[in-house]
């Protein structure tokens, strides 16, 4: 396990804390977590052994476990509209039923050559790959 605090002072980032810690052997199989249990006393003696008072942390999930795919939307919709019509869209890009998958999306800007269209990176992962790391 590997733990990483930083700030930011403008655009130059600092290292606050910092740990390694090793897990038991067959903890984690080709990237997936086997025992959760050992996984998470692993990180609690990270956050430990670096001094972090920090409340918040982000987990990633391997990048096999995860489906991104940039798709074409409306510019024109809001927020809530587009996030509707993206979890419509979702189930043409996942190979997996629906209400199985955790989504995500972000704006990354308009579509080339395209002024009615943005471009949207779609996220999807299997709702047991995040609940495991949650």
């Amino acid at each position: 396990v590997k733990l990483l605090q930083l700030s930011r002072a403008g655009n130059r980032f600092r290292v606050e804390h910092y740990a390694v810690e090793p897990l038991p052997p067959n903890a984690v199989v080709e990237k997936n977590i086997v025992e959760p249990e050992a996984v998470g006393e692993a990180i609690k003696r990270a956050v430990t052994r670096s001094g972090s008072r920090a409340k918040y942390a982000a987990a990633a999930v391997a990048g096999s476990a995860v489906i991104t795919k940039v798709i074409p939307m409306p510019a024109d919709l809001d927020d809530d509209d587009l996030e509707s019509q993206i979890e419509l869209e979702a189930v043409n890009y996942v190979p997996y039923p629906i209400e199985e998958v955790n989504l995500d999306f972000e704006v990354l800007g308009p579509m080339p050559n395209s002024a009615e269209s943005v471009q949207v990176l779609l996220a999807a992962s299997r709702a047991e790959n995040v609940e495991v790391r949650a």
